[in-house]
């Protein structure tokens, strides 16, 4: 691997390289893992949420049928309650085709109560009752039907003939009793009409259905206009079909393989090739079933939009990101090119070379430090060779120490300065937050100071976390007067308001807010970290808690919770120092965030007897 990165095709891989290869690679990374984690997510919900409105607008469709069909049945049934009715039908008994007329009276009459349950349905051709003998009477008007026809002469008649006072719902035909020609064929639901006293068959009603009541329901539904609808009854006869852009019939398809009921009511099938999410919803009522059959490209169309997005962002941003890396990569390397040129001079035997270009960064420190170094070389090698070897390995060790605090802190204090003259207020906050962390936490850790100092170096690790954050991350403190000058361990408070921050609220989009609250009670100092947070279950807590006071082992130490190790550690470190007046306490409950509590039994009042 370190040959890899050192040279490629036998030239040397540089600094600039690696610079401007990292610079690629974490931007490429992430934004390909987000591009295909979103891709796939949100490809996986469409597909989700389609199957699920698809079932619900396929289930609501054959509820409407249900709905049109029962008021049909209500329609066939009228003519029992009707005396009338019931009395013309029975006066033209006879076998089916033996009828030649009947008088204009009883056609007035049937025309006028036919045409009264016609009355503002759109969806009904015409209503028919058909006499034993073959006399007809409808609502439709007369130059567009017969008068008498003989049943006898259309298959379909059979269906409600075998039927046995129960309607029927007959499939899409054409009736020869129309005199006109007719443009589809009609949806019929027909029933044997019987005297109510004796039982005996005197005629039959037939409720002719447009195929535009089917596609009216369609209408006032947001189904797929892509989709492939099917309604078939119980016998697997096709009573309505729309077929997607005008393409081939699906039903041919399912019914030539018998793959009709072959399916269940919701899955993936393939037919000629092409991948359709397959619905079915079937009616306890009327037996019919509603299919759907939805194409999976065009449930995918608006994934595969997200997708071409997607990639054609990435690579935009792949782009800019390495035009930025090439400008950063050099004005990076730069120096330390420059300063590797005369490094080079040097290992020749040329001591004189020096830097004569300076900025104000580390780059410049270093290049101050490399001539430092080079005069010094310069004298000792000038005095005695061999002394002089081992004094310039000594100045090169020096060299390498003085990288210590004061080093940093004086590094930091020139990037400050530097950020206040450009102006960046926020490079500056977080900078100067910075090395108040680094002059904090790198003096001794295991003395106690006021409380003031911990919250104060608390506030400095929240005021950098907060340029990271924005308005996401609140923090509030709420401490009592007084209890500031009360001695605490150094390093107990910081670890828990990160640890608030990064499990508590960190994730969550909207953030969050963290108390910090410190105050006297019976005696007892009270210092609580809480969060409004996910927060965790009552059995988690407990474990918790017992974890963190359990006795440390090398088993502890190998575990991977961080978090509940340094729970662990400030515990250790409270029951060190205080013995039986410390302890450490974790609450939460879900939904309510979490609260770590440190209690410390004070000896007195005075601040000094509870050091």
């Amino acid at each position: 691997m370190h040959q890899r990165w050192t040279r490629i095709k036998g030239r040397p891989f540089n600094l600039r390289s690696k610079l401007l290869l990292l610079f690629v690679i974490l931007i490429l990374f992430p934004l390909s893992l987000q591009g295909i984690v979103t891709y796939r997510h949100f490809s996986s919900t469409v597909d989700e949420k389609t199957e699920h409105f698809t079932i619900d607008i396929v289930r609501q469709i054959n509820t409407n049928l249900d709905r049109l069909l029962k008021d049909l049945e209500r329609v066939s049934l009228m003519p029992l309650y009707d005396q009338t009715v019931l009395d013309i039908l029975a006066k033209y008994e006879g076998l089916m085709g033996s009828a030649t007329w009947a008088k204009s009276d009883d056609y007035m009459k049937m025309k006028l109560f036919s045409s009264a349950q016609v009355y503002n349905r759109p969806e009904i051709r015409g209503i028919h009752f058909i006499s034993n003998s073959g006399i007809l009477f409808s609502s439709v008007d007369s130059m567009a039907i017969d008068s008498v026809w003989d049943s006898r002469q259309d298959e379909w008649f059979d269906e409600l003939n075998a039927s046995d006072g129960e309607w029927v719902l007959i499939p899409p035909h054409t009736p020869s009793y129309y005199t006109v020609n007719v443009a589809e064929p009609f949806i019929a639901v027909g029933r044997v009409i019987r005297e109510p006293k004796t039982l005996q068959r005197i005629g039959y009603v037939v409720i002719d259905i447009k195929p535009d009541a089917f596609r009216s329901i369609l209408s006032n539904l947001n189904f797929e206009k892509d989709a492939n609808l099917i309604i078939v009854d119980n016998r697997k006869r096709l009573l309505f079909e729309r077929n997607s852009a005008g393409g081939p019939s699906v039903y041919e398809e399912l019914l030539k393989h018998e793959r009709l009921w072959q399916f269940g009511s919701n899955e993936r099938i393939t037919l000629e090739g092409e991948k359709y999410m397959y619905v079915q919803n079937n009616s306890g009522y009327s037996g019919l079933a509603v299919i759907s059959l939805t194409p999976i490209d065009v449930i995918q169309k608006e994934s595969r939009q997200i997708w071409t997005f997607t990639l054609w962002f990435a690579v935009l941003c792949v782009v800019i990101v390495t035009i930025l890396a090439v400008i950063l990569s050099y004005r990076i390397t730069r120096p330390l090119i420059a300063l590797k040129q005369k490094m080079v001079s040097v290992e020749q035997g040329e001591f004189s070379m020096r830097v004569t270009s300076f900025s104000n960064d580390e780059f410049g420190q270093l290049g101050r430090g490399f001539n430092k170094m080079m005069e010094e070389i310069h004298r000792l090698f000038n005095e005695v060779f061999v002394l002089g070897m081992r004094e310039k390995e000594a100045e090169l060790s020096a060299l390498q120490s003085q990288i210590n605090p004061h080093f940093i802190y004086n590094t930091l204090e020139s990037i400050n300065m530097m950020a206040i003259q450009q102006k960046h207020e926020e490079v500056s906050d977080m900078v100067s937050a910075l090395g108040k962390l680094l002059r904090y936490s790198i003096d001794k850790v295991d003395r106690l100071i006021p409380l003031n100092e911990e919250i104060a170096f608390v506030d400095s690790y929240v005021r950098i976390q907060q340029l990271r954050y924005g308005d996401r991350l609140r923090v509030e403190y709420e401490v009592d007067e007084g209890v500031g000058e009360l001695l605490v361990p150094k390093l107990i408070l910081q670890p828990l308001v990160e640890n608030a921050l990064y499990h508590g609220i960190g994730d969550r989009e909207q953030g969050g807010t963290i108390w910090l609250s410190a105050l006297t009670f019976a005696n007892e100092l009270i210092i609580t970290v809480r969060d409004n947070g996910k927060g965790l279950e009552e059995g988690e807590i407990e474990a918790l808690n017992r974890a963190i006071k359990a006795e440390p082992s090398y088993q502890t130490w190998q575990r991977n919770d961080n978090d509940e190790l340094g729970l662990s550690n400030i515990y250790q470190r409270i029951k060190l120092i205080y013995g039986e007046r410390g302890d450490l306490s974790v609450d939460s409950s879900i939904g309510q965030g979490l609260a770590v509590t440190i209690a410390i039994r004070l000896q007195g009042m005075d601040g000094d007897a509870h050091v």
